[in-house]
């Protein structure tokens, strides 16, 4: 099912491509643009949880309309268009409660935008046994878009935010003028992505036989999706802090966009051939190393007394998520039954929503009491709390993965126990 024409593969590139190429400008500014609006760090949090929280809503109605339709196109296209009309209010915005309802918008329009893309792309390799290589193949293209959008829009606003200059939300316009014009243009770009069908199964199989491979698949992901819950709580949570951050110690729009974007290009290196590695010796081991460098790089950050320390950390990025940001995708393909994709996916995002959700309101406040280094400090505990989870609960996806317990170096033979988590 890999074999497709060549100008549906161009648009499923292009449409990943454009999709990821967003966050090169909500990422980095979305934050100081509300700071620049008035609204203290707390507030920031609150917004931010809330706007993702209605993830938790809105995500899994989505993800079962289009498992029930067995059609992702138009759905993706009106995500697309809400998200960018949201993002074009943005300059009209306020108060709380109106970048609250509009950010509730562009957020969930883009969650599902990722979602329905991992659905899309787990379709193409069913069967294949080539799911992980086939997703990061494709996903590296929106880390380009990423890196290319980010750069783009701090080397624009150079000369607006220079350091030392007050936070003016005028001076932040622009990125809103522009930046949501991407939105309209992945609308027309997914029409043209390939949609497979999912491939039923067997009428005549047994009801039995098909209510437990369901109880199987949720105690499979059940485990996972806890510890990906605390895991992005911390994460993300800290990391819509990391723009204020930068911008206490002064640095310059271009260094606080660079320093995302650096991230994203070590991100670019790992998803060259991650896939290709899970493949072979299965989701579980690199899994593991994203889960344990977390506490590390948060941990770093609090540690951190320059813009230019704070950059350099921000590479680890580029392993959590060159890795978790595709393997995470491949798991759920893994566990979930070709026409259960689309609602195991929104699953995915409704989790992932739900931490996010929470993430930054509570960073937010302990910010706002203790400072920015307090909140990383805090945030260390949690992902010290969503690795032991993965290592103690969560077993292997892939079918038929290599062992690295009975093939790899024997010296390393520990290492390879606790990345596997083999008895």
């Amino acid at each position: 099912m890999l074999n497709i024409p060549l100008g549906k593969r161009i648009a499923l590139i292009a449409s990943m491509f454009l999709i990821t190429s967003t966050f090169g400008f909500l990422q980095p500014f979305v934050p100081l643009y509300l700071q620049a609006s008035g609204l203290t760090l707390g507030q920031i949090g609150l917004l931010l949880g809330i706007s993702t929280g209605m993830a938790l809503l809105l995500q899994p109605v989505l993800g079962r309309l289009s498992d029930r339709f067995d059609s992702r196109r138009p759905m993706m296209c009106g995500a697309a268009i809400a998200a960018g009309c949201a993002y074009l209010t943005y300059r009209s915005a306020h108060s709380f409660l109106a970048f609250t309802l509009i950010s509730a918008i562009g957020i969930n329009g883009t969650i599902y935008l990722n979602a329905a893309g991992g659905v899309l792309i787990g379709r193409m390799a069913a069967g294949s046994g080539r799911g992980g290589a086939a997703y990061a193949g494709y996903r590296v293209w929106g880390s380009v878009g990423y890196i290319l959008v980010s750069l783009l829009t701090g080397w624009l606003l150079q000369h607006n935010l220079k350091p030392g200059v007050a936070l003016d939300r005028t001076l932040i316009d622009p990125v809103f003028t522009y930046g949501p014009l991407l939105f309209f243009a992945i609308a027309g770009v997914v029409l043209f992505v390939p949609d497979f069908k999912a491939v039923r199964a067997d009428s005549t199989s047994s009801s039995l036989d098909k209510t437990r491979t369901e109880i199987a698949n949720t105690r499979a992901l059940t485990p996972f999706l806890l510890a990906l819950f605390f895991y992005n709580f911390s994460l993300y949570g800290a990391s819509a802090y990391l723009s204020p951050y930068m911008k206490s110690f002064g640095a310059s729009p271009l260094l606080i966009t660079g320093m995302f974007a650096g991230g994203v290009v070590c991100e670019v290196l790992v998803m060259t051939w991650v896939g290709r590695l899970t493949d072979t010796w299965g989701r579980r081991p690199a899994l593991a190393v994203t889960f344990l460098l977390l506490p590390v790089r948060l941990l770093l950050y609090a540690l951190a007394v320059n813009p230019l320390q704070v950059a350099l950390i921000q590479m680890l990025h580029g392993i959590n998520f060159g890795i978790m940001g595709t393997i995470s995708v491949v798991f759920i393909n893994d566990t979930a039954a070709e026409h259960e994709r689309g609602a195991a996916q929104a699953r995915l995002a409704a989790v992932q929503g739900l931490a996010t959700a929470f993430g930054p309101g509570t960073c937010g406040l302990i910010a706002q009491v203790g400072g920015i280094r307090a909140m990383f400090f805090t945030m260390t505990g949690f992902a010290i709390l969503a690795a032991s989870l993965f290592l103690l609960r969560v077993r292997e996806s892939h079918p038929s993965s290599r062992s690295l317990v009975r093939e790899g170096y024997t010296p390393l033979r520990p290492l390879w126990r606790l990345l596997e988590g083999r008895e």
